[in-house]
């Protein structure tokens, strides 16, 4: 059940991770955070200093624990509201009984997910963008995933925002006086001059914002590898090879793995899903069948499809499936010199290879078993991904429902551009771009994204 304004209650929660440690954050936040922390600590320590105090238990008197207590008093507080954090030890029966002697508190409830982040954009305190960077940064895991929420939640979008919505406020004040006194003004038509270079340059500024959003999307949702090729071509090898782990079953038997097996990993910073198939090949074999069939549908999906041929055997060309995609050979099971053998060589045309491994101006093959040239190959992985989802630039799109609703105050911005649209259609159409990028950062018509966002959030935040 989500929580909106109509419900003030206070709200608490653990804020730190489940289960033993160290430390636990326990967080309140609400009109009776105050009685809260003066019923379990004693007098409120001073706004946002650290106080040693005994927690204990109102009804019976007994010791809960010892461990710091702050007070954050609003509006100066992550929420706006008056606001506590208990900070004990992290056993998991000092925590429970905290929680439920806070539970048995009037006007005291546990938060909902992304709750008090809620309160926090609700208040005022944070607008969306940088609630969805914090949601990104909860859900990092890799160096580029934390720079992308951090550059997020500096604020240099929403400044852009407000300064697109206040130019777009000033054409729509000329449009609006042109029509109230078209009577009296001599050239109506210099203002709408104005209006359409305004808009033409707010065009021109968020055209590089779309244009980056796959790269955003992939830096979030990670880049996809798939490792493809014929039977007993060395593919789950290699992915164990890569991982460094026993992920997939090996074995010198062809048509082992019949499923797709994926791994996420961080490569040079960036995230990889890496994703193990069934050899592609024609069988009778219900299973293999699909097998293969599910490899051929997750190529769709795929950045960069690795297409391994064993070193010793004549090339095995690509299924006209994976003709329009990002595809290298990747010659395997070269355990000796690394050389490729010139008679497979011979039986393959050169010009249907779009990509080979290489070292130099010589053509070798990788050994997943012995390691052979495994670094490079893994090193001309980091460099694709680094190229494929860099992000130049401090104004970044961070997720679809930005995405689109910067194209939306896009196609708005467009239907302004039209000389032969009467003024008050013009004028609607600027209305429309500023609420549209008034959508971007939460001004409004967000009610019906917010749950679907704030699920995503730990409870205690």
């Amino acid at each position: 059940m989500a929580y909106g304004l109509e419900d003030r209650r206070t709200i608490f929660a653990l804020a730190s991770g489940l289960g033993k440690a160290a430390i636990a954050v326990i967080r309140v936040s609400g009109p009776n955070s105050a009685q809260a922390i003066e019923a379990l600590a004693g007098q409120l320590p001073r706004p946002r200093q650290a106080s040693i105090r005994k927690i204990t238990d109102p009804d019976d008197r007994r010791t809960i624990d010892s461990g710091l207590v702050f007070w954050f008093p609003g509006p100066n507080s992550f929420t706006g509201e008056d606001s506590g954090e208990f900070q004990v030890h992290g056993s998991r029966s000092v925590v429970s009984l905290l929680l439920k002697v806070l539970s048995r508190m009037p006007g005291m409830r546990l938060a909902n997910p992304g709750e008090f982040a809620r309160r926090a954009l609700e208040n005022g305190k944070l607008d969306l963008v940088a609630i969805e960077a914090l949601g990104d940064l909860i859900e990092a895991e890799t160096e580029q995933q934390r720079r992308l929420a951090i550059e997020q939640s500096c604020g240099h979008l929403q400044q852009q925002v407000e300064r697109w919505r206040s130019d777009l406020l000033d054409s729509l004040v000329r449009i609006e006086c042109d029509l109230d006194f078209s009577d009296e003004l001599d050239a109506p038509s210099a203002s709408r001059a104005k209006v359409r270079k305004k808009c033409e340059e707010i065009l021109r500024q968020l055209a590089p914002l779309t244009a980056e959003s796959l790269q955003v999307e992939r830096i979030r949702e990670g880049m996809t590898v798939l490792i493809a090729g014929p039977p007993n071509a060395g593919k789950s090898t290699l992915l164990n090879a890569i991982t460094r782990r026993d992920v997939a079953i090996v074995s010198e038997r062809a048509g082992t793995t019949r499923d797709l097996i994926e791994v996420k990993l961080e490569l040079g910073g960036f995230p990889v899903n890496l994703v193990d198939t069934a050899g592609i090949r024609a069988s009778d074999d219900p299973l293999e069948q699909e097998g293969v069939q599910r490899a051929l549908k997750k190529s769709a999906a795929a950045d960069l499809v690795l297409w391994l041929n064993p070193v010793c055997e004549p090339y095995h060309l690509p299924p006209r499936e994976l003709a329009d995609r990002t595809l290298w050979w990747v010659l395997t099971k070269a355990d000796g010199d690394g050389q490729l053998d010139t008679q497979s060589e011979v039986s393959c045309n050169q010009d249907s290879i779009p990509a080979l491994v290489k070292v130099g101006d010589r053509e070798i093959a990788i050994s997943a078993k012995t390691g052979r040239n495994l670094d490079m190959l893994i090193k001309r992985l980091e460099g694709y991904a680094k190229q494929t989802m860099s992000v130049e630039g401090s104004l970044i799109v961070a997720n679809e429902r930005q995405r689109s609703a910067i194209c939306s105050a896009e196609e708005a911005l467009r239907a302004a551009l039209d000389d032969c649209a009467p003024l008050e259609i013009v004028a609607e159409d600027l209305r429309r771009a500023c609420f549209f990028l008034e959508s971007l950062i939460g001004r409004v018509g967000v009610e019906d994204v917010l749950d679907r966002i704030f699920a995503r959030f730990c409870i205690g935040k």
